[in-house]
């Protein structure tokens, strides 16, 4: 046998990033998913045949299954709608984390220093002596302005949050498959640099900008603190709707969209496009603020459902999802000035870049990321 020591865990990783069940996999290998948990459990090692044909479902070479890596632990992830999500989608964002942290490592080597990665600067809020108490929701909306003031943000609206999250040092990356099957909307990781992985399935840019914001939220207050209860959900919550409307705009400019009597839908349109915040949202940081009571939030609320709104608002398809640069720009650094291509990434990584392909949602085939596509499309020599 080739492989003496196998990594049980790689083996049970790897399936959950493609939300593979165990009889999926099994169905493929043509074996039963008994025999197939054994090798996950340790009970039995996989021989060389059988590593080849797993290697070939996962898109991963034979030797990737020799890796021996610590594994993003509980207290690192923050889950967003964690309480009603589905263990395989939990565990598919989870190995997601696991493998951006990797390609991060590789990417960073391969840079050699030449070109930086963008400093991480999240705010330490005990490190900068702040006397806030995220227990209580006025110091949350104090936090929110710190925020903007430590970015230096003003009170205007954010133009692109992944664009802000990823200049702050945070990786921003979607996870586009099995879309429209997923229940997580985002989840973020406190790795070495850390991590924001959102899924795409929802299609919807005003819920990702809100989604990144309420990530940020955990990756400020509730680090080393396992999140997902409904206090956790809550205080990040908070967060996102303080930062992205905070209360002296809220204040300013609600009374034109809500008059004490009625509402003007046409004003709270623009002021949705304008602020890129779903009128949803909107109605609930009014209400937060008291700018409405309970029983005028509810009349929006039911106005939105009698418009066919309440999953899909009228503007949402007018504004483009948010596509993060920092990854890409690294990788196209990469072929274009250091001759160092997608195959040579994802052969350090011990995988294909088929497999990288679905990591990053970044089609690599056919384009001038891969060594392959250059020689043989532009007739280049390339050592």
């Amino acid at each position: 046998m080739l492989f003496k020591t196998i990594n049980n865990i790689e083996l049970k990783l790897v399936r959950y990033f493609y939300r593979m069940s165990l009889q999926e996999v099994a169905n493929e290998l043509g074996i039963s998913r008994q025999y197939l948990h054994k090798f996950e459990t340790m009970q039995s090692i996989p021989n060389d045949e059988m590593l080849a044909k797993l290697a070939k479902i996962y898109n991963v070479r034979p030797d990737f299954f020799t890796l021996n890596k610590a594994t993003v632990q509980e207290d690192q992830v923050h889950f967003r709608k964690l309480q009603r999500t589905k263990e395989m989608d939990k565990q598919a964002l989870v190995s997601t984390a696991e493998y951006i942290d990797r390609l991060l490592d590789v990417i960073q080597m391969k840079l050699a220093g030449k070109v930086a990665l963008p400093a991480i600067n999240l705010p330490n809020l005990e490190e900068h002596n702040k006397n806030f108490n995220i227990e209580k929701p006025l110091d949350i909306e104090r936090i929110a302005e710190y925020c903007r003031e430590y970015w230096g943000l003003g009170h205007g609206p954010i133009s692109n949050m992944t664009r802000l999250c990823e200049n702050m040092g945070v990786i921003i990356t979607l996870y586009g498959m099995h879309e429209g099957s997923m229940d997580i909307d985002a989840l973020s990781v406190t790795l070495k640099r850390p991590i924001i992985i959102s899924s795409t399935s929802k299609n919807n840019a005003f819920r990702l900008r809100f989604d990144l914001a309420h990530e940020l939220g955990h990756l400020i207050f509730h680090e080393g603190i396992i999140t997902g209860c409904r206090k956790t959900e809550s205080q990040a919550n908070h967060f996102a709707g303080a930062f992205l409307l905070p209360r002296a705009i809220m204040i300013k400019y609600f009374p034109s969209i809500f008059n004490g009597r009625s509402f003007n839908w046409a004003n709270m349109s623009k002021f949705k496009m304008h602020f890129k915040v779903s009128k949803a949202a909107i109605l609930y940081r009014a209400k937060q603020l008291s700018l409405l009571d309970d029983k005028q939030y509810r009349r929006g609320v039911i106005y939105l459902k009698n418009q066919g709104e309440s999953r899909q608002e009228a503007e949402d398809k007018n504004l483009q999802l948010e596509q993060p640069e920092l990854l890409e720009n690294c990788i196209t650094y990469l072929a274009e000035h250091e001759n160092i291509y997608i195959e040579d990434i994802a052969k350090e990584l011990k995988v294909t870049p088929q497999f990288l392909e679905d990591l990053v949602s970044m089609s690599f085939h056919n384009s001038l990321y891969s060594r392959n596509y250059r020689i043989k499309k532009l007739g280049l020599e390339i050592s």
